[in-house]
């Protein structure tokens, strides 16, 4: 069942100077949902954002929250925080100090002030560190302070902007965590910007894919991943082999023959072709198997170029003699020495027709 918009954006336009950072840009942020815009930098993702809080003013259309105008709404007056990539915490309060400072704008009363903000401090993990300053917390720490700091406030829509990119991979890793957690506990919507496609996969319920102030695809991390819209998407979306063929014969009612520099090969779509139509391929890496030997018919053969080691899996660069490069990842298995494949050595590729992900060539762009 699909939930209920929160928040809504209508042919929202804002430039800056001669920059269009989002144009006739349309979107509804549903209730409870976490949802990532994902994209290069300078596609508008943190205008959107902007846009949102009250930080910006759109030249044209309309954004909505619970249903209410926000044209001539203040910051202060919407049900939105934001977390930045900065955090901005105030280096001269505690952390309880830092958390309680927006209750206390609200004049709200001292036992209250104190009751929910302990409650957030416990929410992130961080109770009986409210007495110190955030210099004397680790950067994990005071990332959960300002997520604290945010959520107290009890917010209709929670606003993250690359609040995850100052950290380590492995604590990065722990606070994606900690997010959905939190996202779960509090069914607050997040909206959560980053440019790294593995944090959208695995954290989103729904990922906008933006290029140019535009979404590109809207959808689940695994329509995202497996049916991209178009090439753009697919490539950000995860690492892609592309290989540009032509249709020969149609075999089938989702099955096509296409032809690689003189090599035929299985494939199967949705989509209609005719015959001597141009499409283009995209295969996933961890799709494309590598052997000594040929297993089946309708496969590639060429030769190692680079072999990588990345502990769970071996990445294998093949120059193929049909003329492109492709890449496989394998999973590494100690076991498995046929898949130690040397630099220089014959090898023959292939993957299960259906795992290919077909795109016409005017879906390139």
């Amino acid at each position: 069942m699909t939930r209920p918009a929160i928040a809504s954006f209508r042919a929202v336009s804002k430039r800056y100077g001669s920059h269009c950072a989002l144009r006739d840009f349309d979107l509804d942020l549903r209730e409870g949902e976490l949802l990532t815009l994902l994209g290069p930098s300078g596609c508008g993702k943190t205008t959107v954002l902007r846009l949102l809080a009250g930080f910006e003013t759109p030249d044209s259309g309309e954004i909505f929250l619970d249903g209410r105008k926000l044209a001539g709404v203040p910051p202060e007056a919407r049900n939105v925080n934001t977390v930045f990539q900065s955090y901005a915490l105030f280096p001269h309060l505690s952390v309880f100090e830092n958390v309680a400072f927006g209750l206390k704008m609200r004049k709200l009363r001292g036992a209250e002030i104190r009751a929910r903000t302990e409650a957030a401090l416990r929410m992130v993990r961080m109770e009986g560190l409210g007495g110190r300053r955030p210099m004397q917390l680790s950067g994990g720490q005071q990332q959960r302070v300002a997520l604290a700091r945010a959520l107290v406030n009890h917010p209709r829509v929670l606003l993250l902007d690359e609040c995850l990119s100052a950290l380590d991979y492995q604590l990065r890793r722990e606070m994606q965590l900690e997010l959905k957690r939190l996202q779960r506990q509090t069914g607050i919507t997040f909206v959560f910007v980053t440019h790294d496609r593995e944090e959208a996969l695995s954290m989103s319920d729904r990922i906008a894919v933006m290029r140019a102030g535009r979404i590109e695809q809207l959808g689940p991390p695994r329509d995202i991943y497996e049916r991209p819209a178009n090439l753009f998407v697919a490539q950000f979306a995860g690492e892609s082999n592309v290989l540009e063929t032509t249709v020969t014969a149609i075999t089938g009612p989702h099955t096509l023959t296409v032809e690689l520099a003189g090599t035929p090969l299985l494939v199967r779509t949705d989509r209609k072709f005719d015959i001597g139509a141009g499409l283009t391929l995209v295969l996933r890496p961890e799709d494309v198997r590598v052997h000594e030997e040929a297993a089946a018919e309708g496969g590639l053969t060429g030769h190692v170029l680079e072999r990588t080691y990345r502990g769970v899996t071996l990445d294998t660069l093949i120059a193929l003699d049909a003329g492109p490069r492709i890449k496989a990842s394998e999973f590494f298995r100690e076991d498995a020495p046929a898949l130690d494949h040397q630099p220089g050595q014959r090898v023959w590729v292939n993957w299960t027709p259906g795992w290919e992900i077909v795109l016409p060539h005017d879906a390139k762009t």
